[in-house]
């Protein structure tokens, strides 16, 4: 299951690299073939690092200015909005071949920042110094002390979902990255872990630990960095949004697709509906994201994360719904979101062109003095779920697609005791006898015209 889950997801490689001439073509030989991206930086190296790395197969980008964060910033900067981001050094000490012990937690939903601990695995004799282990020890200890979160060490190899990394707002330019990126993450509540990685004496000197100097600014910034953030613990809680929007669509191709209006449109039309559907939905929600402090996902069916990224743009994360029936699909989302720190959680589908940003922010704000929030639809279900915790009971024994879900629905609500808010009614599109109000409606009539001449062309 994991490695199917790794297929489907884009996932990319950043590499920051100095002077790693003689290492580098052996780690890219390493990673898995499953990785969509490799970007290797190079941070000002005086040895043909980037010819190797170009000829392993990376991508070779230059960031002259010193720094170990500047270099993993400028990585992050070349990449084109992945899943998940994966880091290596690039001396050959981490073992590239392991990287699916960091990135499968994620993709599960167990965390979405995962350390690689060099302190728990294996480990080669000499790898890690006395100094190295001290100071991971000491930080990590603080770590614990300020935020209550366990990790074992501050190791570079490490893999976090692209739109937390984006959120954490890294500023490090050189030996506080790793630390700040964990305690970010700390402070903000995300969700992480650290698992056993192997570890070897790297190929050539360290830049920090193989140096006096190195060891005594490291240290010092790494302490700094957790002092500075304990002694300012708001700004860490406001890093990630407590409000999660997730949308419900499916891939628009021709037969799989709407397919209770293929009578009246025809196939092709359908799909393209769906398409002109999920596109006016994902810009409502990108306003939403975009003035309000709201986290995004689009979870998807019948189709793939990188085909949605063709269709709909490489500016959001996609997520396959996953097995089961309507109801699980949406349990196992809220309860996804919310183990990953969301507070509230909002459901939304994309086939109700009324359904604007004022809507959801209502939906939102109501969460915060109710258990549960739902849009009523005009057809007996409903076109928004929202919720604070994950009640089993309303996505069981509902009859998906009949015109009780609403009731029935509510029904499950009352005997569970929830508080509801119930907001103003709204139409979708699902059946042909939805489709009058739709062709009246300029953002389709267009899309509607088109199915309505092929429909008499097919003699429908």
């Amino acid at each position: 299951m994991a490695a199917g889950m790794r297929q489907n997801a884009r996932i990319a490689v950043v590499i920051p690299t100095l002077n790693e001439e003689r290492a580098i073509g052996h780690v890219l030989k390493d990673i898995p073939d499953w990785i969509d991206d490799i970007v290797v930086v190079d941070n000002g190296s005086s040895d043909q690092t980037a010819s190797v790395a170009h000829a392993g197969g990376a991508r070779v980008i230059s960031e002259p200015q010193r720094g170990y964060g500047k270099a993993c910033q400028a990585g992050i900067a070349a990449l084109s909005v992945p899943d998940i981001v994966v880091f290596l050094d690039g001396d050959f000490s981490d073992h590239p071949e392991e990287m699916a012990l960091l990135v499968d937690p994620i993709l599960r939903c167990e965390a979405d920042l995962v350390i690689g601990s060099r302190v728990r695995g294996a480990r080669e004799p000499g790898a890690l110094t006395p100094q190295a282990r001290f100071g991971n020890w000491l930080s990590c200890a603080l770590i614990r002390l300020f935020w209550g979160v366990r990790f074992s060490d501050l190791g570079p190899f490490r893999a976090i979902r692209f739109t937390t990394l984006q959120r954490l707002r890294m500023q490090d330019p050189n030996f506080g990255w790793t630390v700040e990126m964990q305690v970010k993450a700390a402070a903000a509540g995300v969700p992480a872990m650290d698992v056993p990685v192997s570890y070897r004496r790297r190929i050539g000197v360290s830049k920090i630990s193989g140096t006096v100097r190195g060891v005594v600014l490291a240290g010092t910034k790494i302490l700094y960095t957790i002092l500075r953030a304990a002694l300012h613990p708001a700004a860490g809680k406001s890093l990630l949004p407590r409000e999660k929007l997730c949308i419900f669509t499916r891939y628009p191709e021709p037969e799989k697709t709407k397919t209770r209006l293929i009578p009246a449109i025809g196939a092709d039309a359908a799909a393209r509906l769906q398409r002109a559907m999920t596109t006016h939905t994902l810009a409502t929600v990108k306003t939403v994201a975009s003035t309000c402090h709201v986290a995004v996902e689009v979870r998807i069916e019948g189709g793939n994360p990188a085909q949605f990224r063709q269709c709909f743009g490489a500016d959001l994360h996609y997520v396959p719904q996953g097995p089961g029936d309507l109801g699980e699909r949406m349990r196992r989302c809220v309860g996804a979101a919310l183990h990953a720190g969301a507070e509230s959680v909002v459901i939304i589908g994309t086939d109700v062109p009324d359904l604007d940003t004022a809507m959801i922010q209502t939906a939102f704000a109501s969460l915060r003095t109710h258990d549960l929030v739902l849009g009523p639809a005009t057809d007996g279900g409903y076109t928004l779920i929202g919720l604070r915790r994950v009640i089993p009971e309303l996505f069981e024994h509902i009859p998906w697609g009949t015109g009780d879900v609403l009731r029935q629905t509510m029904a499950a609500a009352a005997r569970c005791g929830l508080s509801v808010s119930l907001l103003q009614p709204l139409s979708d599109v699902d059946r042909p006898e939805d489709l009058p109000a739709l062709r009246r409606d300029p953002r389709f009539a267009d899309v509607l015209a088109d199915g309505r001449r092929g429909s008499a062309l097919n003699g429908v």
